[in-house]
């Protein structure tokens, strides 16, 4: 389940950036004139579009069946999710806005439109890409959330731009090159797409360096996580693809600026341009199993007070009462509204919360949301902790509840 889950969450990044990139590549990289290569570029956004519904549509009933145990998932369950839960309620607000957007395409695919009414597009098309920060790892982020889900939208949306924009470039240079007359054409195109890369990564590094900080914290969460793994394999290849970038921005785009016409598309510079292309098909994979693990700075802390299971340090003063919710109370979604009181004693600041024996929050307020419960019958427990976010006191409350 989680290779699918992965898989799916992946295929909606890529699908989102094809999108953009499609109407990023018609509105910012076509030189003007370009109306039958842009009218196909407007077809191809649509396209993606209705691929991206489709894709949503499965990642539905993924979700479904992990809600069910691994099983089909029922229309009532679907239903639930959907109606009742905040990430259900995005998922809807998302179709419906993809599919409207998808109409609007279609409208425009066959007609005529000028460079202004494409960027008009492209900022139309933003939504389906940033709206995924809604429900990442950044809309429960405890430091700074605002913050951390407007960088991460504004991160979604120049990845797409860029690594979405790639493919969209090697097509319309295999495409075009074998049409333009003009001496420079194809030059002239990349140092388009070369100048809107070169802001998007700007803005890819500074926050990415941001969310970094928020989601995995220390050199340890970084090393000793899968998440933390997963994001270096990450980094390497966005390195690989910066340096490819750099390499196309400084040998393949003066070959090509200085190539006459009609001559044919260099076979190395389609190579190197396509070998990018390849790279950010590969980051979007590794985003996408980003997106269903524990975040760096959650795992280690709880890998951290896994071993303190069982062993807890006097509670010296220390007591937590659970108010909500009820002992044997019924709740309904996958959200479950935490409030209880807290009694630090000489050493307690903030409560640990755990499901079933896993760690599934850190509350330093004395109120919350736990997210992502299951339906069934569950134990919640809170315990006490120290300032280190590891000493775990003999001060706890445990209630059960029921999710359907």
């Amino acid at each position: 389940m989680l290779a699918i889950e992965g898989l799916v969450s992946a295929a909606l990044y890529f699908t989102a950036a094809l999108v953009l990139g499609s109407l990023a590549t018609a509105a910012f990289v076509l030189p003007p004139g370009e109306s039958p290569l842009r009218k196909q570029l407007i077809s191809f956004a649509a396209m993606f579009t209705a691929a991206f519904l489709l894709i949503a549509a499965a990642a539905l009933i993924v979700q479904g069946a992990k809600l069910s145990g691994g099983g089909l998932p029922s229309l009532d369950v679907l239903l639930r999710y959907v109606m009742k839960t905040q990430s259900g309620n995005v998922w809807l607000w998302r179709e419906i806005y993809g599919a409207l957007l998808l109409a609007l395409l279609i409208s425009f695919q066959n007609t005529d439109i000028s460079e202004r009414a494409g960027r008009w597009m492209v900022l139309a098309a933003i939504p389906l890409a940033a709206s995924r920060s809604l429900t990442s790892h950044a809309a429960a982020a405890r430091e700074y959330p605002l913050m951390a889900m407007a960088c991460d939208a504004i991160h979604l949306t120049v990845a797409a731009v860029w690594a979405g924009g790639l493919p969209l470039l090697c097509w319309a240079l295999w495409r075009g090159s074998r049409f333009a007359t003009s001496p420079g054409w194809t030059g002239n195109l990349v140092a388009r797409f070369s100048r809107l890369a070169f802001r998007s990564v700007v803005l890819l590094v500074s926050t990415g360096i941001f969310q970094s900080w928020i989601q995995v914290g220390t050199w340890d969460s970084l090393l000793e996580t899968a998440y933390g793994r997963v994001l270096l394999l990450k980094l390497a290849l966005f390195l690989m693809m910066l340096a490819f970038g750099a390499l196309n921005r400084h040998f393949t785009l003066p070959d090509l600026i200085a190539a006459p016409h009609p001559a044919p598309f260099p076979r190395d510079a389609f190579q190197r341009i396509g070998a990018e292309a390849v790279l950010a098909i590969i980051v979007f994979v590794a985003t996408g199993f980003l997106t269903i693990l524990p975040p760096g700075a959650h795992s280690a802390h709880q890998l951290a007070a896994a071993p303190r299971f069982g062993v807890l340090t006097p509670a010296e003063g220390a007591a937590i009462k659970i108010l909500s919710p009820r002992d044997g109370e019924t709740l309904h979604g996958d959200e479950v509204p935490l409030k209880f009181r807290l009694t630090p004693g000489r050493r307690g600041t903030h409560a640990h919360a755990y499901v079933d024996g896993e760690l599934m929050g850190m509350f330093e307020t004395e109120s919350g949301t736990l997210t992502g419960i299951t339906p069934g019958h569950h134990a919640l427990e809170l315990r006490v902790v120290a300032g280190d976010h590891q000493t775990e006191l003999d001060a706890s409350d445990t209630v059960h509840f029921v999710v359907k």
